[in-house]
């Protein structure tokens, strides 16, 4: 799942192996001096999901 996500891919849930859906979410502090950039990765069939960090390729 991270190697497709970091290639800019929508991977397929571990479930049941239908594409995933890609939603921004916004974080962080803008003035504080980090903001992180997430995606919330969503099922349409079972409506399992994970979130992303971006910058890191990371699940949350």
């Amino acid at each position: 799942m991270r190697a497709v996500v970091q290639a800019g891919g929508l991977p397929e849930c571990p479930r049941c192996a239908v594409r995933m859906t890609r939603r921004p979410i916004g974080g962080g502090s803008f003035g504080l001096g980090y903001h992180r950039q997430r995606e919330w990765l969503l099922c349409p069939a079972c409506r399992r999901s994970a979130i992303f960090d971006v910058r890191r390729g990371t699940r949350l």
